[in-house]
């Protein structure tokens, strides 16, 4: 009797250790995991940002549903939301954006905030996002995309910002995918959306498939353009992931980043366009010692207030601000500089001329 007894003791000991085994094993496994993921984020090669775009033509045959990669580099399912820490800070009175965010991209560390979960209407910064969607669904670049009439003539009538194509033209993917951010151009954001998915409507879905993909859960798109609707909106920190997962890209970083671009003479348009970035023209983004600002895009609507959503690099680092509802374009221009200088550099805050 006391035999079997010490056999069934035994039998359960060795239960219990390997069940305890395995649990190291997963725990540890988890902790691993969430170190590798947090400490060997994806960043794209300076050389990879220089590239000609005849190279990114190749390179974008490439994509499929899950894949946002085109150089053969790993590639970048989801992105990792930043975290508060002790050093975070909540920006002061002195910048008056209703939603703002500041991150360390690189730490994935959230350096100032002030309601950047609270929802908000993006303006023309949802163009980041129909950027991004556009990007990862066109094959080659050269091709050509038709304007119609009715890519133009209701933003003639909202007044909405355009590229000014014409119908009839026939401007690249390439021409149509600088028009959008440069100059926020909606006739161009239409065109990208019906080239992709046959209509707005479908691209729309294409958008809003992709928020879910990359884990934004306070964002929704009703339009490719970021007319007003109410249930076209997002939040300052969503905001700030859709400009990191686009940069990440080497075809949408460089049309982010881009200060002008010329399209060819056609019949409609004799003289060429000029796009000229929205962004660089209010500033030259190395005012303030020790920052570079980068890129980004602008937005603006009654209800939304003036937007902007930049990237930058300082002491090696990649920061993005987005600074949503300000009064004014030019304040945005002046906190943006500031708010860089300020927080990231420990600085002044930028002066204006007087």
């Amino acid at each position: 009797m006391n035999k079997r007894r010490k056999q069934w003791r035994n039998a359960n000991l060795l239960k219990a250790g390997t069940a305890f085994f395995l649990l190291v094993l997963i725990f540890g496994g988890i902790t691993a995991a969430k170190y590798l993921i947090k400490h060997n984020r994806r960043t794209v090669p300076d050389s990879a940002v220089s590239d000609s775009f005849a190279a990114h033509t190749d390179e974008l045959s490439d994509i499929s549903e899950t894949t946002t990669e085109h150089t053969g580099e790993a590639a970048v399912p989801f992105i990792i939301f930043p975290e508060k820490t002790d050093k975070s800070k909540e920006f002061t009175k002195d910048y008056d954006a209703k939603n703002a965010i500041l991150i360390n991209v690189d730490d994935s560390e959230v350096v100032a905030y002030r309601n950047e979960q609270i929802k908000l209407y993006p303006a023309s910064l949802t163009k980041i996002m129909t950027l991004i969607v556009a990007v990862e669904n066109i094959d080659d670049l050269s091709a050509t995309v038709p304007i119609t009439y009715d890519m133009v003539a209701p933003y003639i009538a909202l007044d909405a910002s355009r590229a000014g194509f014409e119908p009839d033209e026939t401007p690249s993917l390439k021409d149509v995918l600088y028009g959008m951010i440069l100059c926020s151009g909606a006739d161009a954001s239409l065109a990208a959306a019906e080239y992709v998915a046959g209509s707005e409507e479908a691209f729309v879905r294409l958008m809003n498939d992709k928020c879910r993909e990359i884990g934004l859960k306070n964002t929704n798109f009703t339009n490719a353009v970021g007319l007003h609707d109410k249930d076209n909106y997002s939040t300052a920190e969503d905001i700030a992931m859709m400009l990191e997962y686009a940069i990440q890209d080497p075809v949408c970083r460089e049309v982010l980043s881009a200060v002008e671009y010329k399209v060819p003479p056609t019949k409609q348009n004799p003289d060429g366009l000029t796009f000229e970035s929205t962004l660089f023209s209010r500033m030259y983004g190395d005012e303030m010692p020790g920052v570079k600002i980068i890129g980004g895009k602008t937005g603006f609507t009654d209800e939304a207030g003036n937007c902007m959503a930049t990237f930058a690099e300082i002491n090696g680092k990649t920061y993005i601000l987005v600074l949503c509802g300000g009064n004014t374009n030019w304040n945005n221009v002046y906190n943006t500089l500031s708010a860089y200088s300020v927080y990231c550099t420990g600085g002044k805050a930028y002066t204006p001329p007087e």
